[in-house]
């Protein structure tokens, strides 16, 4: 089976939510313009920098998986070879990838219920709840979706990669 349409959706995530912390970069910046620069603070800067936080963090996931990227301790992996580490990273897989459905299972009962409550933030914005919480649905979503195309490639290796330098 190919997995390269996992990997550029994957790909395209990971930029978008780069291009989400910009953006936040950006609206921060026009806040502390307008509240002591011309003394015009917005109520929307606040909100808005939290949801484009939340989906630039859960769209990024599956690219850190894909970078190998995620925190981990490989104090023991270092010391594994050949089958050992290949099944230590598979299991490692398959637990990220068990996590990320019983996540997509109650993250999508969450939202669904703020869909069908009509709930809003507590802001003066007031925005859809739905908005922030589809957020985890669709990044978990991602990530399983790299935990499927990961699996796939690691079985298919002679040796497993690990990221090395910025592991603990």
């Amino acid at each position: 089976m190919n997995y390269s349409w996992i990997e550029r959706l994957t790909r395209i995530s990971g930029l978008f939510g780069a291009y989400l912390f910009f953006c936040i970069g950006l609206i921060i910046s026009y806040e502390v313009s307008a509240r002591y620069i011309f003394n015009m603070p917005t109520i929307w800067v606040e909100e808005v920098s939290r949801l484009l936080q939340l989906w630039g963090c859960y769209l990024s996931m599956a690219w850190v998986l894909k970078q190998r990227k995620i925190i981990r301790i490989t104090i023991l992996l270092e010391r594994l070879s050949g089958i050992g580490a290949k099944l230590a990273e598979l299991v490692s897989i398959s637990i990220i990838a068990l996590f990320s459905l019983v996540t997509i299972y109650y993250a999508s009962l969450i939202t669904y219920d703020s869909i069908e409550l009509n709930r809003h933030t507590s802001s003066m914005l007031g925005l859809p709840s739905w908005l922030f919480e589809a957020s985890i649905v669709f990044g978990f979503v991602l990530l399983f979706l790299q935990c499927l195309a990961e699996f796939v490639k690691v079985t298919k290796q002679d040796t497993v990669r690990f990221s090395g330098e910025h592991d603990i």
